[in-house]
C-alpha cells in the first residue's frame, strides 16, 4: 500500500511530490565560487549570483540565541500572527552556506521555493518557522547537532547509509505559506470506550457515516484520503494536505489496512487504531515506514 501510495507522501510523507529537502541539502550543486569585496560570490548553475553573507561564519552580538544553540536574526518583518506548527509543512525560499562561506544549497538554484515539513527537516530550521510568520525573513546560524540526525529518516541508522554532511550551516530562510496539516487525534494512545475492537487488536471509530451498502474485497482497488499519526502525536503521511488522494490495492496492503477498509463502504470516514503487529512492526524493514502502534483516519472514495 504505501509504495503505491509514496506519491502522496510529505517527504517525510506528504502529498506534495516536492523535492525532499533534506535530500536537496546533501546534493552537490554545480557552483563556480569567486571572490568579491572579501565576500564569497557563487554562480549557480542556472546563473543566479549568490553573495555570502559578511557575518556566515558566526552570528553577530545582535542576534537571539536560543536554549538549543539554535542562533537567528530577523532579516524582514512578516505579516499576521500565525505561526507553523510541529506537523506543518511551509512554502519558503532558502540559501545554505557553509561557515566558509561556500555554497551548501538553495532553493533559488531550481527558480522555486521548496516545500518544507518540519517535523521531517533539519532541527535547527524546523525551530526557526515555529516562530516565523508569512512573508517574514530570517537568517539562521544552525550548529552541527542541529543539522542532520538520524531520526529524521524515521528509522535506525542502517549500516549501508551515507554519512551525513557535517558541519555548522547558516541559512537565510523566508516563509512565504503555511501548509496547515490535518489536526491531531486527541485519543492517538488508546482508543476510546466507544471504540469497536476486533479479535486481531484492531480498533475503529465512525466519524462520519455513509449510506452505501457495498464494502469492497481484497480483490479490489481503492481511492483513500488518508493521514497517519505516530503514537507520540508526529503526523508521518496524509494525502489531506496536496489534496491527493491515494488508490491502493488491498491484496498487497498493510495487514491492518486489509481488515479495515472492508469494514468501510464508499463516502464513509473512520478512525482506525492499528497495532504494530498489523503494521509495520516495531522494526519496520523499510526504514522509511513508521514503527509501533498507528493512528489512521480514512476516508473511502471509490472502489475500483
Amino acid at each position: 500500500m504505501h509504495n503505491e501510495a509514496r506519491s502522496t507522501q510529505r517527504k517525510l510523507a506528504t502529498s506534495t511530490g516536492e523535492v525532499n529537502f533534506l535530500l536537496l541539502l546533501a546534493l552537490t550543486l554545480s557552483i563556480c565560487p569567486f571572490q568579491a569585496s572579501s565576500q564569497t560570490v557563487e554562480v549557480t548553475r542556472t546563473g543566479q549570483v549568490i553573495t555570502a553573507p559578511s557575518d556566515v561564519a558566526a552570528p553577530p552580538p545582535d542576534a537571539e540565541i536560543t536554549s538549543s544553540g539554535l542562533a537567528m536574526k530577523v532579516l524582514k518583518a512578516g505579516i499576521g500572527t500565525v505561526h507553523p506548527a510541529t506537523n506543518d509543512c511551509v512554502s519558503a525560499n532558502f540559501v545554505a552556506w557553509k561557515t566558509d562561506g561556500s555554497l551548501f544549497s538553495t532553493s533559488t538554484s531550481m527558480d522555486n521555493s521548496e516545500m518544507l515539513c518540519l517535523n521531517a527537516g533539519i532541527i535547527g530550521v524546523s525551530e526557526a518557522l515555529k516562530e516565523m510568520v508569512v512573508e517574514e525573513k530570517r537568517r539562521l546560524w544552525v550548529p552541527e547537532d542541529l543539522t542532520f540526525r538520524e531520526h529524521h529518516h524515521h528509522g535506525q541508522r542502517r549500516p549501508e547509509d551515507e554519512e551525513p554532511p557535517r558541519g555548522d550551516l547558516t541559512f537565510d530562510v523566508e516563509l512565504l505559506s503555511i501548509i496547515k496539516a490535518p489536526p491531531t487525534p486527541a485519543d492517538l494512545a488508546q482508543p476510546p470506550a466507544s471504540a469497536t475492537r476486533t479479535s486481531s487488536g484492531l480498533a475503529y471509530q465512525v466519524l462520519r457515516d455513509a449510506t452505501g451498502s457495498v464494502h469492497p474485497s481484497l480483490k479490489d482497488k481503492v481511492m483513500v484520503h488518508f493521514s497517519c499519526w505516530k503514537s507520540d502525536g508526529t503526523l508521518f503521511e496524509t494525502t489531506e494536505m496536496g489534496n491527493h488522494p491515494a488508490l491502493v490495492t488491498l491484496a498487497t496492503a498493510p495487514a491492518g489496512w486489509r481488515e479495515a477498509i472492508p469494514l468501510m463502504v464508499v463516502g464513509e470516514k473512520a478512525r482506525f487504531w492499528i497495532p504494530a503487529v498489523l503494521a509495520f512492526g516495531d522494526r519496520p524493514a523499510n526504514r522509511f515506514n513508521p514503527a509501533g502502534d498507528l493512528v489512521y483516519d480514512i476516508e473511502l472514495l471509490t472502489v475500483q
